[in-house]
């Protein structure tokens, strides 16, 4: 009797829940348009103030900023398959081969999404 042949299982995905994806998101694109009704109410009125004239970039700047934490860590997935860790995601597009993971552990969440850090290579280093 020969052994048969065990079907390739699919690999396995980890996405960001979507309460975080949400979260994040809107909190960039609020932050963007309150920045840009910011520099328009600006521009309108000059005379403000030092604090009317900053408060354009700073809000833009933090929009931008999570804008960019959204798109690199809240849209990313985690795939698991046969060849090893892969970190995939529109800012993002990285793989670990399973011969070079270290380790890797599931940290608790800090009232944030979850994170698997994974350590690979001889310099250990964090697949990021």
């Amino acid at each position: 009797m020969s052994p048969r042949p065990r079907p390739d299982l699919p690999p396995l995905v980890l996405r960001c829940r979507p309460v975080w994806r949400i979260a994040y998101g809107s909190a960039a694109l609020a932050l963007l348009a309150l920045g840009t009704d910011a520099l328009v109410r600006n521009v309108a009125d000059p005379g403000a103030g030092w604090l009317a004239a900053w408060t354009p970039s700073i809000l833009l700047a933090a929009g931008a900023a999570a804008a960019y934490f959204a798109a690199r860590f809240c849209l990313a997935a985690l795939v698991l398959d046969d060849d090893g860790f892969r970190l995939r995601g529109p800012l993002v597009d990285r793989g670990v081969p399973w011969t070079s993971v270290v380790g890797w552990s599931r940290l608790p969440e800090r009232g944030g999404p979850a994170v698997v850090r994974i350590v690979h290579g001889p310099e250990r280093r964090r697949l990021t």
